[in-house]
């Protein structure tokens, strides 16, 4: 089957947005843009080795959702964005006030101080805020109440001040839309739904957004990169000047589709005489005037008082005119103004910090008058509001895909205002150009740019074109936490600047509040980004810690950004212990229920049913064939999952010796996978004990599968409850010991060398901490412990050793490390996982659950990427284990892996011993950096 080939005229935003749709489904795309770069209005220039946005793009997650999914999926960094306002009335004769500096700001005229009028006008500042999220709040959730009454309306039946109108509503509104006081007659409701979220409604602090860490660019050259990996082919330079619904012959290009992204008159232009009566009509109603936007150093275009200057600031002259002026200083972040070679290759030597200049950089709209010290002039068109063109907007739907054709662009934007002006009673009384502003201005929608229109023009577009269902996304909710969850982010947010040693981590809440917190001890590129949708994640962690933290990624508390999965690194057991005393009360609760689970042979046989006998369907469906539930070894990266279990298997059995004389004792013989290999490969006599029933079962069936029932034996048993008299040649436990405990180890020991015949051996793998936190571990709640393995002890090498000493005669001979393939085995584990949701979903299990085994397999799977975990197998005198080191903070592994040939205990345990002093005296320095590494690991593998 063909691809679908689709053509998208303009190369802006919408253009983007829609190509990126059509490509990621397959089709073959071809882009046209008439200028010499893509963006549209997403500008940026360079000023003496200062990037500077003009058309810079500033968004929230809350109003934005559209733009952050975008960036988010092509992992664009961003950074926060200054949002403060400034008012100056009458040339600063009159009122000025401002939010960049808080209370210095606010009263920079210090008579506002006394000024009973301005203290009234706060108040109310105050109120609209309530008042705007009530009304919107009713008529949302009550859509049959009419929305027609006016914001005019709604103001003076609720007895706003005229000062309020004038020295903050109205300026407001003349910094989102292109009139003033003339949106007065605008449906109250469309202008408060935008209002109720406007940063100037925060008078003190809330005045952030967030915009691409490298300017506009950054975010357009992702896109254009992203499409032509896809093979989609971008021209610029092209402008086209006709398109036919039919094509015959001659050099034209023939497409399936075309979607015009384009201004309304340049679709009409292109259309030319082919252009239908609709086309002409509903097209035709959009109409545009010029503005002229000048990037300077001029200072008078600023308010007079420099305590109020701010990122937007609302000028308005005595002759009634107005107009915004933006400082550029303030509003891009001084980091990220550097001209770098790490972004730009093409831009050569060193750049400038906007800061440090020595000129403020200004950039105004529709100025009164040219500015001094002009840098560079920009020319750009807007839609002008009317009538015709809000019943031309509901019309659009006539002529989309008609003829193959779609037209889509920034004018759909503006849906809901020009609407609101086609249902006003008073539309009549409506002018473009209202007493404060005798020429249409190009307001923050042009300067400051909103591409979450654009952008879901253009994935409707697109969509449409692809015949799909698009739902478009609404403005998400502000996050609002209790004052209870309020405290817990203050602990949190405090904890993190404490501890973060080295990187980054991010938290963005759904409000666009963002927390940023660096390292300071040397430059490093991971970097962490948590998207937090309810400040219950604040109050989780606060209060359990680790256990907290996978319980809110669990239930969808916050979610993950990092797509690239640029660091590896993981979270470990005690990261958290620091964190706060508030976890006591948690602590305590999960400690008597980690003591109600001890091992005893009842509660054994509970917590092991508990995880294995959740269903054999369930583990069969990111097992591999063999179900095989322990580390493969894998050969090459990209084996297959079976083939390096089978390997493991195998090198398990060629280091325990075994031959066909044999009689051997596997104690956790899970779904069997090592009695048939072993009894295969040596014919010797096999017995196995479980205390999974399910697991016992599956065996069961596959020996008689197998017909290898009068060679192999399961026994549904604790080993506690084996005849002592009985003697074993070989003994195997693989991935058992963690289930055994901390009181009863040496016991385990004992029973090992008891069932042992003459010359045994035994081979043990098993999971183990890192010995100076081992205390803390066992007993202290964890996320393993709480959530996959109920009554589990992960022991550390040190106790094992010395249990081992304490009640036995083995002795080691022989240690490798095979952990880096535990790594792969559990991402495998996670990708058949993931692949298979819909089956365990139909199973009866839920979305909870799978995230919880994907948290665990991420969560283990990060100590093994950089060796905070590792696999061992070993040897003893008569004893061959496997240990795989979880939570390891050194790396003995290194020292370790060559062959030992030790024959007495305790000359083992002193050369071990030593071993670890003197790594884990060289890794306590490094203590806390380990732990936040393993964080980024855990976190990055669970963006995956």
């Amino acid at each position: 089957m063909s691809r679908m080939r689709v053509a998208v005229v303009g190369g802006g935003i919408s253009g983007l947005a829609a190509a990126y749709v059509l490509a990621k489904d397959g089709a073959e795309v071809v882009v046209y843009e008439k200028e010499d770069a893509l963006g549209g209005r997403a500008k940026t220039v360079d000023i003496g080795g200062t990037l500077l946005d003009l058309g810079f793009t500033v968004f929230s997650r809350v109003m934005h959702p559209e733009t952050t999914e975008l960036l988010d999926s092509l992992g664009v960094d961003r950074e926060l964005c200054d949002m403060s306002f400034s008012v100056s009335l009458d040339e600063g004769q009159g009122c000025e006030w401002g939010t960049r500096n808080g209370i210095s700001s606010l009263f920079a005229q210090k008579a506002n101080v006394l000024n009973p009028y301005f203290w009234n006008m706060i108040r109310e500042i105050v109120k609209f805020k309530n008042d705007a999220s009530s009304y919107v709040e009713e008529l949302e959730n009550n859509p049959d109440i009419d929305r027609n009454e006016t914001l005019e309306h709604f103001i003076q039946s609720r007895g706003y001040s005229e000062l309020f109108q004038k020295a903050f509503l109205v300026p407001t509104c003349a910094s989102i839309w292109s009139c003033s006081s003339g949106v007065m007659n605008f449906s109250a409701y469309s202008v408060l739904s935008v209002l109720r979220n406007d940063p100037t409604l925060q008078l003190i602090g809330g005045s952030q957004r967030l915009t691409p860490r490298w300017r506009s660019e950054s975010y357009v050259d992702k896109v254009k990169k992203e499409l032509e990996s896809r093979g989609c082919q971008i021209r610029t330079n092209s402008e086209i000047y006709s398109i036919f619904a039919n094509e015959r012959d001659g050099s034209e290009e023939v497409y399936d589709g075309c979607i015009i992204a384009t201004p309304a008159p340049d679709a009409l232009k292109m259309l030319g005489k082919h252009a239908t009566h609709d086309e002409l009509r509903i097209l035709g109603a959009f109409q545009y005037a010029c503005s002229d936007a000048f990037l300077h150093h001029d200072n008078d275009l600023m308010p007079k008082n420099r305590a109020v200057w701010s990122s937007r600031n609302f000028l308005g002259t005595t002759d009634k005119k107005a107009y915004i002026t933006y400082l550029l200083n303030n509003t891009q972040h001084p980091s990220s103004a550097v001209t770098s070679v790490n972004y730009r290759d093409s831009i050569a030597g060193d750049a400038t910090n906007i800061n440090d200049t020595v000129l403020p950089f200004f950039f105004t709209l529709n100025p009164p008058h040219t500015p001094k010290s002009t840098l560079f002039k920009w020319s750009t068109r807007h839609l002008i509001p009317s009538v015709a063109a809000s019943k031309a907007l509901r019309q659009l739907n006539l002529i989309q895909g008609k003829r193959r054709l779609w037209f889509y662009g920034a004018y759909q934007g503006a849906l809901e205002i020009l609407i609101s002006i086609s249902s006003s009673p008073y539309v009549e009384y409506l002018i473009v150009c209202d007493e404060l502003n005798d020429i249409p201005c190009v307001t923050f929608l042009q300067a400051m740019a909103f591409p979450e229109d654009g952008i879901k023009a253009g994935i409707s577009a697109a969509n449409d074109l692809l015949r799909k269902s698009y739902t478009v996304q609404y403005n998400r909710k502000h996050t609002v936490p209790s004052w209870l969850e309020i405290g817990a982010r203050g602990l949190v947010t405090r904890f993190f600047e404490r501890f973060v040693a080295t990187g980054c981590i991010i938290l963005l809440e759904e409000g666009g509040t963002a927390f940023t917190f660096e390292g300071t001890r040397g430059k490093s590129n991971l970097k962490v980004t948590l998207r937090v949708h309810t400040p219950q994640f604040y109050w989780k962690v606060a209060t359990e810690a680790d256990v907290g933290f996978a319980d809110a990624y669990i239930h969808g508390d916050f979610s993950l950004i990092d797509i690239r999965m640029r660091a590896f690194s993981t979270l470990s057991w005690g990261w958290w212990t620091p964190l706060l005393y508030t976890s006591i009360v948690s602590s305590a609760k999960y400690f008597f229920k980690h003591v109600a689970r001890q091992n005893t042979l009842t509660q054994a046989r509970r917590n092991i049913s508990q995880h294995y006998d959740l269903s054999n369907e369930f583990f069969s469906l990111f097992l591999d064939e063999t179900m095989t539930y322990s580390c493969a070894m894998f050969k090459t990266p990209d084996e297959d999952l079976m083939t390096a279990q089978l390997r493991k298997t195998h090198t398990l059995i060629e280091k325990a010796r075994i031959s066909k004389e044999h009689h051997i004792l596997e104690i956790g013989c899970g779904w069997g996978s090592l009695a048939l290999e072993v009894v295969k490969r040596t014919g010797c006599k096999y017995t196995g004990i479980t205390l999974s029933e399910k697991q016992l079962q599956y065996a069961e069936l596959k020996v008689k599968e197998a017909g290898l029932q009068d060679r192999i034996e399961f026994l549904l048993c604790d080993y506690r409850q084996l005849p002592k008299s009985y003697k074993y040649d070989r003994i195997i436990s693989c991935g058992m010991i963690e289930h055994v405990g901390h009181e009863v180890m040496q016991e385990f020991f004992r029973f090992c060398e008891s069932a042992l015949a003459e010359n045994g051996l035994l081979v043990l793998q098993f999971i183990a901490i890192a010995d100076e936190k081992y205390d803390e571990s066992r007993r202290s709640a964890g996320f393993i412990k709480e959530y996959i393995f109920p009554g589990g002890c992960v022991p550390s090498l040190s106790h094992v050793i010395s249990c081992m000493a304490a009640a036995s005669r083995f002795s080691a001979v022989h240690l490798e490390e095979i952990g880096c393939h535990y790594f792969h085995t559990l991402r495998r584990w996670r990708e058949n996982l993931l692949k298979n949701q819909s089956k365990i979903l139909a199973m009866g299990f839920n979305e909870k659950f799978i995230r919880t085994w994907e948290y665990y397999f991420n969560y283990c799977a990060a100590g093994f990427k950089y060796c905070f975990l590792g696999d061992y197998q070993s040897r003893l005198m008569i004893v061959v284990f496997v240990l795989c080191i979880l939570g390891r903070s050194y790396s003995v592994d290194r020292v370790m892996s060559q062959h030992l040939a030790i024959n007495h205990t305790t000359l083992c345990l002193v050369i071990i011993e030593n071993v670890l002093r003197s790594e884990l005296a060289a890794a306590s320095n490094k203590y806390h950096g380990s732990y936040l590494i393993w964080f980024h690991n855990l976190i990055s593998l669970l963006c995956c």
